[in-house]
């Protein structure tokens, strides 16, 4: 990774012709355990420059758990955070909705769990829009394993490619968790060339191991 990232190991796609430009998508390969996926996620999310926007798209973890790894970072939560729950009814406990006391300094949306992924895609480009319109923005879609648990993989596929685009077109700069340990390779190969690089944690050299 360019800039402060230097100590990731990233792949670039090959089709990228040997562009030296900063990737705007990135897909983030995470294996369930020892994987320092929280530390990278937050290098990632706060991203070149000036980037004081942010949007979180979450599933299975709570808006409060996703914010967490923002604070943790030394560069502490960018100053207007704004998160998507996808999956608030499937916890025991939902997700505080916008409006109430919930996470401080963020706008909390929890998306109907009727939603498909062309009524989620709405939703992020809503916020996208929004945000891009006031600065530099970044996003973190948590995760590609848990879509692909709401939705086949073709319909997954779909919307990866139109956000990607939308990403590219905006100047937003995004990386997308997936977990490796729940995909064969297959799957993995498929989803990896909708993206301008992979950080694949499996053999990343990340700094403090």
């Amino acid at each position: 990774m360019d800039g402060n990232s230097g100590d990731i190991a990233m792949s670039t796609n090959p089709d990228d012709s040997g562009s030296t430009e900063t990737p705007l998508n990135v897909l983030l390969l995470a294996p369930s355990v020892g994987s320092h996926e929280d530390e990278v996620c937050g290098e990632l999310l706060h991203g070149p420059g000036e980037r004081d926007r942010a949007l979180l798209v979450t599933c299975m973890e709570s808006p409060a758990e996703r914010l967490d790894v923002w604070t943790d970072h030394e560069d502490g939560r960018p100053g207007d955070a704004t998160v998507i729950d996808v999956e608030a009814a499937a916890r025991s406990t939902a997700a505080t909705p916008s409006g109430t006391d919930g996470p401080p300094n963020a706008v909390v949306e929890s998306v109907d769990p009727e939603t498909d992924l062309v009524g989620l895609g709405d939703v992020i480009d809503r916020h996208l829009a929004a945000l891009v319109s006031e600065g530099e923005t970044t996003l973190c879609v948590h995760s590609v394993s848990d879509l692909l648990q709401r939705a086949e993989e073709r319909a997954v596929f779909k919307f990866l490619e139109v956000l990607t685009s939308t990403v590219e077109r905006a100047g937003v700069v995004a990386h997308y968790h997936m977990n490796p340990d729940v995909h064969d390779p297959e799957t993995i190969e498929t989803f990896e060339v909708l993206f301008d690089s992979v950080v694949d944690l499996r053999t990343a050299n990340v700094a403090g191991e």
